[in-house]
């Protein structure tokens, strides 16, 4: 299945890439070229949306719009291509939303722990208002909100022991996104934080700089993390959205109509990630790799935990934010 899913991006970007990364050129030039990045491992949500995504555009688009896209570490990190998406020289990027709420604050509030009840919660809340208002956020940051994916949920892993309780948490360096608050719920919960791009995470890892890690299942297993971690619990703790973006000036250069085609075929990219089923095949692939799995534990004392920061989330994104995704159905 790699293969083939390696072959296709391969496939896919024999078209540009000898020529590198082009900005789009004036309305009149014909076909248009586009850039379509990601970091991801493949097989991850991201490069299931990218794709569907892609497959879409040409379609819809035939010679009008030929795609050059990038995958996993072709560009560098997630941090280095939004950069580039927000500066141009990437046209449409694939993200985890809480690297580009580094950027678009409002955003963030996906990022509260233990706020999501579970994935349905968490889509009807990013199709809902709350999306529709977060979106406008992304104008002036030089970018726009094409849709809002599912990357899913975060879980902890670690070398050293198994984690039932926020006991067990304490003093391990646990290595998160470069987030506040990510960075925030950690400390929270008594763990020596370390913020760290994700290529660097399995060597720091396999070395010893880290104890442990948080991320979505099926990034634990396709980066085979269970290489050098041996403990994961489904904590849960935080939704991981992905977002679908394109550069600003790039968009807005386009016709009306190649504009809402693009947010509806981006809409179809993040549905496929709001739809795939990746946690029970990587939950067997990790425990086939010799990880324990932690699924039973009590989970209110870390909900109790990180309830001090309630008020400082309800400074940032308003109490009454907070209140209507809560009470989202």
């Amino acid at each position: 299945m790699h293969r083939q899913v390696l072959g296709l991006w391969k496939a896919g970007s024999i078209v540009a890439a000898a020529a590198g990364l082009l900005v789009l050129q004036p309305a009149a030039a014909s076909p248009r070229l586009i850039s379509l990045a990601f970091n991801s491992q493949l097989g991850s949500p991201q490069q299931l949306g990218a794709d569907e995504f892609r497959q879409k555009l040409v379609a819809s688009a035939g010679k009008r719009i030929v795609i050059d896209e990038r995958a996993t570490n072709a560009l560098g990190s997630e941090n280095a291509i939004l950069a580039a998406t927000r500066a141009g020289s990437v046209d449409m990027a694939v993200l985890s939303g809480s690297v580009v709420s580094s950027v678009v604050p409002e955003l963030g509030v996906f990022d509260i722990p233990f706020l999501f009840r579970d994935t349905a919660h968490a889509k009807a809340v990013a199709q809902g208002p709350a999306g529709a208002a977060i979106a406008t956020k992304f104008a002036d940051k030089g970018l726009t909100l094409l849709a809002i994916g599912r990357q899913g949920f975060r879980n902890v892993t670690n070398s050293k022991r198994p984690v039932r309780t926020p006991e067990d948490i304490k003093g391990l360096k646990i290595r998160v996104i470069p987030n506040e608050i990510y960075q925030m719920t950690f400390k929270a919960l008594g763990a020596e934080v370390v913020p760290m791009e994700f290529p660097l995470v399995y060597t720091a890892l396999k070395d010893g700089r880290l104890d442990g890690q948080e991320n979505p299942v099926p990034t634990i297993a396709g980066s085979r993390l269970y290489e050098v971690q041996k403990y994961l619990t489904l904590t849960g703790h935080f939704f991981a959205p992905i977002a679908f973006v394109a550069n600003r000036a790039m968009f807005e250069q386009l016709p009306p109509a190649d504009q809402a085609m693009l947010i509806a075929l981006a809409k179809e990219g993040a549905e496929v990630t709001w739809q795939a089923k990746l946690d029970a095949a990587s939950l067997e692939q990790v425990r086939s790799g010799g990880m324990d799995v932690i699924e039973t534990f009590d989970r209110q004392p870390f909900v109790d935990a990180v309830k001090p920061l309630d008020q400082e989330f309800e400074k940032r994104f308003g109490k009454d934010l907070l209140a209507a995704i809560r009470s989202t159905r």
